[in-house]
């Protein structure tokens, strides 16, 4: 049986994210004339989930001196693997893997890949791309996201290379128990307390009712919800023109309406334009008014 040329998606990072990346790659094909299912680009995911490694904690313990398993190994087995099933176009849904101490170990290990012609679409750069582009008299950008993305300035160095200011909370350099995250949320949705970029962080990453947890997911995750409108209102009140949603997950609780007057931009939106147009050009230009899709060279 013939192998269609399809896109990979490098998921698992995390989970709840890839549903939404499978919803927004249909929405925009559609957008551009798909119309029948056997007119969808093929895709291939891979949830490999167990064999990453938190990215955040990952970067922790790199900066800790401390051993862990690079996130990059894991992703490029996982490419590996989607590459012989035929993909060659990749995403992959997580802005912290784009830290330099990850992503670049990563584009070392899948360079046979890349010299077969695989190719990586960079969610950060793109989305920096898009700011740039989208909003050419923007000069200050919010950024939410994990403390890792934060901590390696996976968006601010990008934009300020551009000439653009980030505008980020403040971040304290400890730890936080889930008692202490969990009065913090309470007292800052009270209005006693102004957010900090660590809070941002545990409304993603806490256990008990963050995103990651999926605890609430059927309501929409109303405390995380709650927590990132008011972080967002606060780089709003900082300055910030446009704010970037810098961590996967956050779209799935934060909605462009919690904060008027503020417009955002999703890298996720960004990275499934870019995927389908990246394998448009390489590999069907006239898609979908060519109804016949490409296989691979048997």
């Amino acid at each position: 049986m013939p192998i269609p040329v399809s896109i990979g998606i490098i998921g698992g990072m995390g989970p709840w994210v890839d549903p939404l990346l499978l919803e927004k790659l249909l929405v925009y094909q559609s957008a551009l004339g798909m119309r029948r299912d056997q007119e969808a680009i093929p895709l291939l995911l891979a949830q490999w989930a167990p064999v990453v490694e938190d990215r955040t904690e990952y970067l922790d313990k790199l900066c800790r001196g401390e051993a862990g398993e690079n996130p990059a190994y894991g992703v490029a087995r996982a490419l590996d693997l989607l590459a012989r099933a035929g993909a060659r176009v990749f995403g992959i849904p997580c802005n912290t893997f784009h830290a330099p101490a990850v992503f670049g170990v990563f584009e070392h290990e899948i360079q046979p890949w890349r010299e077969r012609g695989v190719t990586v679409v960079h969610m950060i750069r793109a989305t920096c791309e898009r700011v740039v582009s989208q909003w050419p008299a923007v000069r200050r950008v919010g950024i939410l996201s994990t403390n890792g993305t934060y901590l390696h300035r996976i968006y601010a160095q990008p934009l300020a290379e551009t000439g653009i200011e980030p505008v980020t909370l403040a971040y304290e350099a400890r730890a936080f128990s889930l008692e202490e995250q969990a009065a913090r949320r309470d007292a800052i949705l009270a209005g006693k307390l102004e957010p900090l970029q660590n809070d941002v962080h545990h409304a993603i990453a806490n256990a008990e009712w963050g995103i990651k947890s999926g605890c609430d997911a059927a309501r929409g995750y109303p405390q995380p919800r709650a927590l990132l409108r008011r972080a967002a209102e606060r780089l709003g009140e900082l300055g910030a023109e446009v704010l970037i949603l810098g961590c996967t997950e956050i779209p799935l609780a934060l909605q462009t309406e919690d904060v008027p007057g503020l417009p955002m931009i999703d890298p996720l939106d960004v990275l499934a334009q870019e995927l389908v147009e990246a394998w448009r050009r390489r590999f069907s230009p006239a898609w979908p008014a060519a109804r016949e899709l490409p296989f691979l060279p048997e």
